[in-house]
């Protein structure tokens, strides 16, 4: 069952799919694990492990803080977006799946994650067709 409507009084798209929650716990387990990739060598490793541990633990805190980076600045989860916001919505294949995500005008991306079988797929499309946004 897909949980995005549109509210015409508004002219807005809101969605609800707890995406916010998830981005929210994944952004703090990213800053969880930058803080600990930085005190964990200084407090923890001996002169000998910090050799080959310390490097290990610099790329684990060099691929935070670029995927909260990332996150942060290209991503967003807002359940409630204004048309005038959204550019289109585009649809990829991954790993043979079907994903789809609003581009909006900012250059940030909002994705689908509730649009999974092939009658959400028709809907949202019919749904963003009749309102006037674009599919790529």
């Amino acid at each position: 069952m897909m949980k995005i409507k549109f509210n015409e009084t508004e002219k807005t798209i809101e969605i609800k799919d707890g995406l916010k929650k998830q981005y929210l716990l994944m952004n703090i387990s990213l800053v969880f694990t930058l803080v600990n990739s930085v005190l964990f060598p200084i407090f923890v490793l001996t002169k000998k492990q910090m050799e080959w541990m310390g490097f290990i633990w610099i790329i684990i805190g060099i691929f935070s803080i670029l995927l909260f980076t990332y996150q942060t600045l290209k991503k967003t989860a807002s359940e409630k977006l204004k048309l005038s916001e959204i550019r289109s919505l585009s649809e990829k294949q991954v790993f043979g799946r079907k994903r789809f995500s609003l581009k909006l005008k900012n250059g940030k991306l909002r994705d689908l994650i509730d649009v999974k079988n092939e009658s959400d797929i028709l809907e949202i499309k019919k749904l963003f067709k009749v309102i006037g946004i674009e599919t790529t």
